[in-house]
């Protein structure tokens, strides 16, 4: 499969330009004519029939996660460039959502729904698939999060043209859709007030915005930020390699928050095929994923503590904290059986959160015997001793009384042990010989001729 890496860099000066409105107008307003056919429309091929899981499912441990949650009851809102809902791969999982169009009028642009498959660059349909792409044979292509559903806000003109008015009508109208996250795989350098206020009012709904850090490289001592990752409330995402090591195009700063893999990936592509994709947008749609399971499992559980679960259970890079990667690498499973502490000493929230197992101190109370029982069970426990050694003892006192309480074998024990004593030998040659000797035998004499 060949990579076609999308190229999105950042059109600066239509950043500057600021709304005059943050209101849109009811669907149906835009004329069909102004809404443009693609100049240029992304495809992709078939997988190999060789293709094996796909590789997030073994970097993110994605079937443990999935024994507890897929994402069901969550909707995850994507800002993009649109989502082919007719993908085979997002069957039944995409709403019809919401586009914009900017116009060269007071008002700066226009609401719509979109056509169902509308997605010219791909990029939208791409991180949809990262995080809500059903599961297929053998998992060759699924999402972090299967059983989630999407809804798409479609920039038409692209987001990198999109002026700052436009993005934040965009993020209040999937906001008013009730999205629980809001996945925003994009980056600017400018903080823009229309985008900056837009995206606080989504925080302050309790809505879980998360979004890039960007693809630019900027280094930590660079003091770049981008924007809306380094917004208050953001949960912000760099990218690390299929080595778990921090991709140098991977922007860094104090304001990043966690890390997903941005490697080469496998993703969805408009028109039913696949292509392959890499950077912080689709770690972003990793974490969305993430997200999506965990509100899955615990659908009360407010934004800001899905957040603090998913940076609280990453594994760290590098042993600590990093500039590019935040606390570390979202770990799906960890998040969703991660035990969070008590709450603090005198608090009075002791209530347990949603998804909240709290750990419980020791009683303090007094002890479970009173006075009386404590005594009386020290008066049995030193009875039953006290019968057992004797029980014991007793086979060594019977021989001290044999013995005369004397120290060591009474005379009786020396007598049994003493040897007996040898037998006595014949003379040597006779013993010899194996006869006794005698003396009545006629002895020899000597004859003379």
């Amino acid at each position: 499969m060949a990579a076609r890496t999308l190229v999105r860099r950042l059109a600066v000066p239509s950043l500057l330009a600021v709304g005059v409105t943050l209101l849109a107008p009811p669907p149906g307003t835009l004329p069909r004519a102004l809404a443009q056919d693609c100049a240029q429309q992304a495809t992709g091929e078939e997988l190999p029939d060789n293709a094996g899981a796909h590789p997030l499912v073994g970097q993110l441990g994605l079937r443990q996660s999935w024994d507890l949650a897929d994402g069901t009851g969550v909707t995850v809102g994507v800002l993009d460039s649109g989502v082919d809902g007719a993908h085979p791969d997002l069957a039944g999982a995409v709403a019809r959502g919401a586009e914009f169009t900017v116009v060269p009028e007071e008002r700066e642009f226009v609401r719509t729904a979109p056509r169902v498959q509308d997605d010219c660059p791909g990029h939208g349909t791409a991180v949809a698939g990262v995080i809500a792409a059903g599961r297929g044979q053998g998992d060759r292509m699924t999402g972090v999060a299967p059983g989630a559903s999407v809804y798409p806000v479609r920039i038409a003109d692209g987001v990198d043209r999109a002026t700052p008015g436009t993005l934040a009508a965009a993020v209040d109208d999937a906001v008013a859709a009730d999205v629980d996250v809001l996945n925003l795989s994009f980056a600017y350098p400018v903080d823009a007030e229309p985008l900056r206020d837009a995206v606080a009012r989504a925080v302050g709904a309790g809505v879980l915005v998360v979004a890039a850090a960007g693809n630019e490289g900027t280094g930590a001592d660079e003091e770049t930020p981008m924007y809306p990752a380094a917004y208050d409330g953001v949960l912000t995402v760099g990218a690390v390699g299929e080595d778990g090591q921090p991709l140098e195009s991977s922007n860094a700063g104090e304001w990043v928050d966690l890390a997903g893999y941005g490697q080469e990936l496998a993703v969805l592509a408009p028109g039913g095929g696949y292509r392959v994709e890499a950077g912080t947008s689709f770690a972003t749609a990793q974490v969305s994923g993430a997200a999506a399971l965990v509100l899955s499992r615990f659908p009360e559980l407010p934004a800001e503590e899905v957040a603090e679960r998913l940076t609280a259970s990453a594994t760290p890079v590098g042993g600590g904290h990093g500039a590019r990667t935040g606390a570390g690498i979202v770990d799906p499973f960890a998040a969703l059986t991660h035990l969070e502490g008590e709450a603090a000493e005198g608090s009075d929230e002791a209530a347990a959160r949603p998804g909240h197992i709290p750990v419980r101190p020791l009683p303090e109370g007094p002890p479970p015997l009173g006075a009386t029982a404590a005594t009386a069970l020290a008066w049995t426990g030193g009875l039953l001793l006290a019968v057992v050694l004797g029980l014991l003892g007793a086979p060594a006192v019977r021989r001290a009384a044999r013995r005369g309480w004397r120290a060591g074998p009474s005379p009786a024990e020396r007598a049994a042990a003493a040897p007996a004593p040898p037998a006595p030998r014949p003379p040597r040659l006779e013993w010899l010989r194996g006869t006794p000797p005698t003396t009545d035998r006629p002895q020899p004499r000597n004859r003379t001729r």
